[in-house]
């Protein structure tokens, strides 16, 4: 994992260098609302679980072509075993990813690196709606892969709206408890729409 990270690291840096003499300086904040399709990864299976996410992402420009993106999201992530027992892992993130901005008038963009998740409530839901907290038993940091694409429609001066996948893929397997006898490790999906500033 620590390799991977570095890879990832070493990936990112140079793209920020890159044409950084044009648009350099400008600063965006975008708050957001979104659904998030989550599951595991593992040897078993596991049904999505569907949930609702927010927060607020800040944008610095280094041209008009890279930027650098972070902010903090609430993402709710878990999924649903056989048993319709579902797991509802609720966690701050941070990420930390190169934005490339693309197409002719530069509103789309795609973005990638690594975000670090921590959590902040953890229970399994059973079928009869009573629910047991597993906050203990989970691991309190995941640390995974961002990758996403969007879209921002103009809309004023310094405004614009924006729509956007993102992906995430988590490196460290979450049962902290080692009671499964495999791995398991967060995935999401997401799909978000926000407002972008121009500061």
């Amino acid at each position: 994992m620590k390799k991977l990270l570095l890879i990832v690291v070493l990936a990112v840096l140079p793209c920020l260098t890159i044409q950084a003499q044009s648009d350099s300086g400008d600063f965006t904040i975008s708050p957001q609302i979104g659904v998030n399709l989550s599951t595991y990864s593992s040897d078993a299976t596991y049904n999505s679980r569907i949930s609702f996410a927010a927060g607020v992402i800040g944008e610095y420009y280094f041209s008009d072509r890279w930027s650098l993106r972070s902010g903090l999201l609430y993402n709710p992530m878990g999924a649903e075993d056989g048993l319709n027992i579902v797991d509802k892992l609720n966690y701050l993130t941070i990420p930390l990813n190169a934005n490339w901005h693309f197409g002719k008038k530069r509103n789309w963009y795609l973005n990638f690196g690594p975000a670090v998740s921590f959590l902040l409530k953890a229970e399994s839901e059973f079928p009869d709606g009573n629910t047991l907290d597993v906050k203990d038993v989970v691991s309190s940091l995941d640390v995974g892969l961002v990758v996403g694409i969007g879209y921002k429609f103009d809309v004023a001066e310094n405004f614009q709206l924006n729509i956007d996948y993102q992906g995430y893929g988590g490196f460290i397997d979450i049962d902290d408890a080692n009671n499964l006898p495999f791995s398991i490790t967060n995935s999401r999906s997401s799909f978000n729409i926000g407002g972008v500033f121009s500061l």
